[in-house]
């Protein structure tokens, strides 16, 4: 591992970013590089302004986040923190000052090494077109994986690959090729590939689909830009199943707070 191994202000995850913000201040509790537990706070703002106020993103152990986040006084509204799990107990004075609340737990889990493609049982991954298959991706989405926060529309998702598992029509038993599962893998700030819309539809779960998917769209990644990142809630353990014989590890436990 190359990149992982860096703390405060150089955390992976302050380096690279899912978001497109842009970093406007930021602050540090660091006394150096070899300081494993150094918390690191930046402020990021939408630059293109459809999204008003500041978001607060930090890493470093919980009280040290919280004690730093203590320090931060926001000039404009607050929508939303991510930070490490177990800060917020910490700084629940500081976060409900600025009018927020406790939302998710998830993790956010990484790998620098692309894995086998497994064999998909006589299924395809293939990549998709937006322009062709955007109404077949959205439906495949709202049945298995409907609180994802990228959907086909608009241009963030042009921004992204998007790939798919589709069954032939003798495996799927129609006259076309059936879409199954779905998954998307996006170009991010920090030289890295963040997946994310990934889903396989529950009647055909349990056959490797989401393992093969999600394999293919890891050696991709790993092979542009030799880093890959995923997010999962906390408490999906078949997700964490197939992204850990894959190769991916555990990098941070966050916590999230929005406007209340």
């Amino acid at each position: 591992m190359t990149r992982l191994g860096r703390h405060g202000l150089d955390h992976v995850f302050h380096a690279v970013r899912t978001d497109f913000l842009d970093v406007t201040r930021s602050w540090t509790d660091s006394t150096g590089p070899d300081d494993a537990g150094a918390a690191g706070v930046v402020e990021l703002v939408d630059p293109t302004g459809e999204r008003a106020g500041r978001v607060y993103a930090a890493v470093g152990e919980p009280a040290r986040v919280a004690a730093l986040l203590g320090t931060v006084t926001p000039d404009d509204t607050v929508r939303g923190v991510t930070i490490t799990r177990g800060s917020g107990a910490l700084a629940g004075e500081t976060l409900s000052g600025w009018g927020l609340a406790p939302a998710t737990t998830w993790d956010r889990m990484v790998t620098e090494t692309a894995p086998k493609v497994p064999d998909a049982g006589g299924a395809v991954v293939e990549l998709l077109d937006l322009d062709r298959d955007a109404d077949e991706i959205a439906d495949v989405l709202a049945v298995a994986n409907p609180s994802t926060r990228q959907g086909v529309r608009g241009p963030r998702a042009r921004r992204a690959r998007w790939y798919g598992v589709r069954l032939p029509p003798e495996v799927s038993g129609r006259g076309s090729r059936a879409l199954v599962a779905v998954g998307s893998a996006m170009p991010v700030p920090g030289d890295a590939v963040h997946l994310g819309s990934i889903g396989t539809l529950p009647a055909v779960r349990g056959r490797g689909y989401a393992g093969a998917l999600t394999a293919r769209m890891t050696a991709d990644g790993v092979a542009e830009r030799g880093l890959v990142t995923l997010g999962l809630y906390d408490d999906n353990v078949a997700a964490r199943r197939v992204y850990e014989r894959l190769g991916f590890v555990l990098a941070h436990e966050v916590e999230t707070w929005h406007r209340a």
